[in-house]
């Protein structure tokens, strides 16, 4: 599936979300869905053609019984569109374009060494005046290869203050 056919989908869902009045229902079921896909493997599954159509909508038949019934709607209108192997792609556009509605992201923190609580907390307010963001999850990854300083990432805007590209830039300057 296009990205543009998912946003199509993902973006009439948070619609009628909206115009019933239940978009944090639908997010939060919508979260669990993503969840409960990762933990069962269910991406792999619904993209997989070894599995036939008919065993992809039993294991939809299973999904329906514990969703709400704009979620349930949803689905079987997924799924009479054939297009159940993307949902995985669908579901993450979804997240993705609330996140973008209520100015929620996830942040990399690359750091030389594990950041500290107060550092984490440091970099979350300083993430969220610098990219306009109302709640942010700091997610901080070390590599030892960037020597020190860090490198910020939040959905592709970078701030690199890392040591090891400084000093890339110094050297490039004495060249």
């Amino acid at each position: 599936m296009t990205k543009v056919n998912s946003q199509k989908y993902s973006k009439a869902l948070l619609e009628v979300a909206q115009e019933k009045e239940q978009l944090e229902n639908i997010l939060t079921e919508v979260n669990e869905m993503i969840q409960l896909f990762e933990e069962n493997n269910l991406n792999t599954f619904f993209a997989s053609e070894v599995y036939s159509y008919t065993v992809k909508s039993e294991v939809v038949d299973t999904l329906l019984q514990s969703s709400s019934e704009l979620i349930s709607n949803f689905l079987k209108t997924v799924r009479a569109n054939g297009r159940l192997s993307d949902l995985t792609e669908i579901f993450d556009e979804i997240k993705n374009m609330a996140d973008d509605m209520f100015k929620i992201a996830d942040v990399e923190v690359v750091s030389s060494v594990q950041l500290s609580e107060h550092q984490i907390e440091k970099f979350a307010e300083m993430t969220k005046a610098k990219f306009d963001l109302n709640e942010v999850k700091i997610i901080n990854t070390v590599d030892e290869k960037i020597l020190g300083g860090f490198i910020v990432n939040s959905r592709g805007k970078i701030i690199d203050a890392s040591l090891k590209t400084q000093l890339a830039k110094i050297a490039a300057e004495i060249l």
